[in-house]
């Protein structure tokens, strides 16, 4: 059995002094590229705020499932994503690099 292929977002090469430029600039990112957040409890509290789910892994699989958009980004663990990407086998599915 193939596992599905999930691949990594690139790291962003700005720096925001402005918590809220940052914040704009991820919402504005998320209608252009046409993609979903999704967040795991246990990330940042700074990527939970603009996640549009957040939640434990079975909420956020079960969130994964409905959501519309063409690309998921997906803040946990790698098995999270692949669960999503199986769901979703048409969309692209991210990972976040962690820093």
């Amino acid at each position: 059995m193939q596992l599905p292929v999930v691949e990594q977002a690139a790291r962003p090469a700005e720096r925001y002094e402005d918590p809220l430029d940052l914040m704009d600039e991820i919402e504005s990112l998320k209608k252009e590229k046409d993609a979903t957040i999704l967040a795991h409890y246990y990330v940042d509290g700074e990527i939970q705020d603009v996640a549009d789910f957040t939640g434990d892994s079975l909420k956020l699989c079960r969130d994964a499932a409905g959501v519309r958009s063409a690309v998921i980004v997906f803040a946990g663990v790698h098995f999270m994503a692949e669960s999503a990407k199986m769901l979703n086998p048409e969309k692209k599915v991210l990972i976040p690099v962690p820093s």
